[in-house]
């Protein structure tokens, strides 16, 4: 049986005006899913660059931890980290950078930038010798050249 297209139209048609509240339902629930799962994607690139910071800030105490031993064994801190190599099995990487006081070798700063994203950059940094009553201990300071250049505070 055949039916023209112009009937199909008036019979799905049937004269409304204005949308059902099933059909609200159904687009409200789609946009809804549609956000969450964005909402997922952005959230997982957060979480991931959490992660990072969190295995750079690990790796930054175990290269602490071998610095250390090597003042232990040797009485001053390496000059650079080349040294260490009977003490830490590898150096975490690039961009863990090693500073000492030359020439007396007396104190050390290592700081390696945040994965997250911040503004202004942030960078974890440890101090051997901080100045003043502090103890030595894993900061969280605004990445510049000032805190780069010495054991000052963050």
């Amino acid at each position: 049986m055949y039916v023209p297209y112009s009937r199909i139209w008036e019979l799905l048609n049937m004269n409304q005006k204005g949308l059902t509240m099933i059909e609200l339902l159904i687009v409200i629930s789609l946009i809804g899913v549609l956000s969450g799962i964005l909402l997922n994607v952005i959230g997982s690139t957060k979480q991931k660059q959490r992660a990072e910071d969190a295995v750079k800030r690990t790796n930054l105490e175990k290269a602490v931890a071998g610095i250390e031993a090597f003042r232990s064994g040797e009485g001053r801190y390496p000059i650079s980290p080349l040294e260490v190599t009977d003490y830490i099995k590898s150096w975490p990487g690039a961009e863990y950078i090693y500073n000492t006081n030359l020439p007396a070798y007396t104190e050390f700063w290592i700081y390696v930038p945040m994965s997250v994203v911040y503004n202004p950059p942030r960078m974890f940094k440890y101090c051997s010798n901080p100045p003043g009553s502090e103890l030595p201990k894993i900061k969280e300071c605004i990445d510049n050249l000032i805190n780069r250049g010495s054991c000052t505070p963050c």
